[in-house]
Formats: structure tokens, C-alpha cells, sequence
């Protein structure tokens, strides 16, 4: 899993990667954009943004939560743009996690089905 909790985190992901803009994109539009309109952002306070990869499918999210998996997330909702799920997680009125993972073959079972039934039509 990479964290984006700042523009300079851009730098984790290639330029080339298809998530590359959709992260770009996000980063934009929640922190530089915050900040531009004279907003202090927080990761901690206000949330960032995750790129999941196949080897978190499974596995406890450690650089978040030290006990939940992808299937214990209470998602708000998940959207579908690009061939990239983008599911959102909100603790409260102020801090949310965007989680993007492509919409790959690795995305199966228990994962595809949670998916599939918090998608927006």
C-alpha cells in the first residue's frame, strides 16, 4: 500500500502507472486545493489517500489499522472511474480515506462481492 498524504508523495508512484492521474487528480482537488484556499491540511486530521496493491488484498492494512483487512472497512461508497475502484472510508464529518485499487483479476472473491454491493450505479 502506498499513502499519499502530501503533493511530494507523487514521487512514490510512476509517472506511467495508470493510477498515476487519479491520484494526481486526487491529491489536487483534496490537499493542494484545501491548502490553496488558505486551509492548514492534515493528513492525520483530515485523511489522504491509498493506493491498494495485490499484496494488501488479504492482509491486515498495517500502515493504518493494526486489526482490519479490506473486507472490515465500513466504505461509504465506491465509484468506479478509469478501471480504478476509488472507495471511500469516513471516520467522521472531517477525516476520510480514499482508497483506489484497480478493478484487476486479483480483485476476487469475499473483496469483489463488498465491492460490488456498496457500487454507485
Amino acid at each position: 500500500m502506498l499513502l499519499f498524504k502530501s503533493a511530494d508523495d507523487l514521487s512514490k508512484v510512476d509517472s506511467h502507472n495508470p493510477a498515476y492521474h487519479i491520484i494526481k487528480d486526487l491529491v489536487q482537488r483534496l490537499i493542494i486545493d484545501f491548502e490553496k484556499e488558505g486551509y492548514s491540511y492534515d493528513p492525520e486530521a483530515h485523511g489522504f489517500i491509498a493506493l491498494i496493491q495485490e499484496h494488501d488484498k488479504d492482509g491486515f492494512l498495517t500502515e493504518i489499522w493494526n486489526d482490519w483487512t479490506l473486507l472490515d472497512i465500513p466504505w461509504e461508497g465506491i465509484s468506479i472511474v478509469d478501471g480504478f475502484f476509488q472507495a471511500v472510508f469516513l471516520a467522521n464529518n472531517e477525516f476520510g480515506i480514499v482508497f483506489i485499487f484497480p478493478d484487476a483479476a486479483w480483485v476476487d472473491g469475499k473483496l469483489r462481492e463488498v465491492i460490488e454491493e456498496h457500487l454507485d450505479p
